[in-house]
């Protein structure tokens, strides 16, 4: 009797459990609705995340949906991670009226804002907050100024001259064309321009004995651990908690080799051009207590510039080669203008900026690929979204899906093409430019860098190749928060006569 009265009463409980599960999750699930902004049906648990909380989808893909389930001319629409409500923006100027003329309201990203602890870098101006984050900012610009990207050249051909002898090396067909994947290929040079520039040192990762940064930065990103490390951090960072153990291994390897530099670079008092001799007069300089740069402070930012600058340039890069491979009128192009601004001249960055047309075909690849296809911001209080009427209340995140942002019919036509020279109007032109970096105060602060970095990869390539491609699928399903092709981006290498 005992054991058929407790069973009476773990039913009713859970019965009531479950009631009022249902009834709060309802609830929860109804905060757009009661606001009047449309939203796609939800799950009960996983609210509209639920294919990629289960590993099914990218989240791009799911923000995609998102984005395409809206009316053309909505310019928000409303979803949920789990009960959490977040807003997705869709029209070019209210993302410009929130990331730009407002940032005041939304300075903070909701990326790694936890509890704001070091993983490689997340305290550092990649997640940091107001006021910490515009300090950073001010100390931070110097060190990427015109002057030390052209002093950086040098290194970043250093590094071209290993990719182009690893291309020359590879088995060649009956065809004499040499295939590589490009992926691949792009993140091996990042790799290696990476560790010259933040780490100050110089390594070769296209020789397969040399590949101890490469494999350290891989693990960063690649692997369904990963994958899932980088959900929690842009969609879920309530839990970074979670993330601390998984990364302690690479944290390290880069601690150790950052610091290898430093201490090596102080002790011989040499200057290379890169972030080191500027990380050296951070330490060294006068210090405010808002930031410290000393300890993990200073790996900060050479580990932060490595995270955002390896995966996102290789991205560009290998995308951008595959463009160019399968738009061979194109690839013409940019050859003819290469020839033309830079035969018989050594690769400066006055010269590269000359190349108009290189400008367009990147441009182009990245509004087709963004490298991170997603950015956020959070509201510090209440905010009117102007000329709407809709109040985004305080802690809201707010969401741009920038692929699917930089492809909408709306404003491109023939959105899904890859047309270097777009004759869309000038405004919405430099608009699209800069999505895929982020806009306006908390827009990447390697764009330069980074454009420069892929830059001197495709002149390198273009200058001794033409390009053709495997017919592969290049659908980019591939399950992580960054751009991916699931199969590969492959690509034929034949060299010039």
């Amino acid at each position: 009797m005992p054991t058929m009265n407790c069973l009476i009463y773990f039913t009713t409980a859970l019965i009531i459990s479950l009631n009022l599960f249902y009834v709060y999750a309802k609830y929860r699930l109804s905060y757009w609705s009661r606001r009047g902004v449309k939203s796609p049906p939800t799950h009960l648990l996983f609210g509209n995340f639920k294919e990629c909380l289960t590993l099914r989808k990218p989240p791009a893909e799911i923000l995609r949906e998102i984005f395409n389930s809206a009316d053309s001319d909505d310019p928000y629409i409303g979803f949920y991670i789990f009960h959490k409500p977040m807003l997705l923006l869709r029209d070019h100027d209210l993302i410009k009226q929130v990331l730009i003329k407002d940032f005041d309201v939304f300075p903070n990203r909701r990326f790694g804002s936890g509890l704001e602890r070091d993983a490689i870098g997340l305290y550092s101006i990649l997640s940091i907050k107001q006021p910490k984050w515009r300090y950073l900012r001010q100390k931070l610009t110097p060190v990427l100024t015109g002057q030390k990207l052209k002093n950086m050249v040098s290194l970043m051909t250093e590094c071209g001259r290993f990719m182009l002898n690893f291309i020359d090396k590879l088995p060649t067909d009956e065809a004499g064309r040499k295939e590589w994947e490009a992926k691949d290929m792009g993140s091996r040079y990042s790799s290696d321009v990476m560790a010259s520039l933040a780490f100050g040192i110089s390594i070769n990762s296209f020789d397969e004995k040399e590949t101890d940064f490469l494999k350290h930065g891989m693990d960063v990103f690649r692997g369904i651990t990963r994958n899932i490390i980088f959900i929690i951090m842009f969609f879920i960072p309530e839990w970074d908690f979670l993330t601390a153990p998984l990364i302690k291994k690479s944290a390290n390897y880069f601690r150790e080799v950052f610091w290898d530099s430093m201490n090596t670079r102080e002790k011989l008092a040499f200057k290379r051009g890169d972030m080191i001799d500027s990380m050296l007069a951070l330490k060294n300089g006068e210090q405010n207590p808002i930031y410290k740069f000393e300890g993990d402070n200073l790996l900060a930012h050479p580990a932060s510039f490595y995270t955002a600058g390896f995966e996102t340039t290789a991205t560009t890069i290998a995308f951008a080669l595959y463009d160019l491979a399968r738009y061979p009128e194109h690839q013409d192009t940019l050859y003819n203008e290469i020839q033309t601004h830079l035969t018989g001249k050594e690769l400066t960055m006055d010269l590269i900026n000359e190349l108009s047309f290189l400008d367009s075909v990147i441009i182009e690849s990245l509004r087709l690929h963004p490298p991170l296809p997603v950015t956020d911001r959070i509201a510090t209080k209440n905010y009117e979204l102007p000329n709407t009427g809709l109040i985004i209340e305080k802690d809201v995140p707010v969401y741009v899906s920038i692929n699917s942002t930089n492809q909408d019919p709306k404003y491109f036509s023939n959105s899904c093409d890859f047309i270097p020279l777009r004759t869309e109007n000038k405004e919405n032109k430099k608009f699209y430019e800069s999505l895929a970096f982020g806009i306006g105060p908390r827009a990447c602060i390697g764009q330069r860098l980074g454009l420069l970095i892929t830059k001197v990869a495709l002149i390198m390539i273009l200058s001794n190749y033409t390009l053709s491609y495997k017919s592969t699928s290049s659908d980019n399903d591939a399950f992580h928060v960054f751009t991916y092709a699931a199969n590969g981006l492959y690509v034929k290498f034949k060299k010039r006569n």
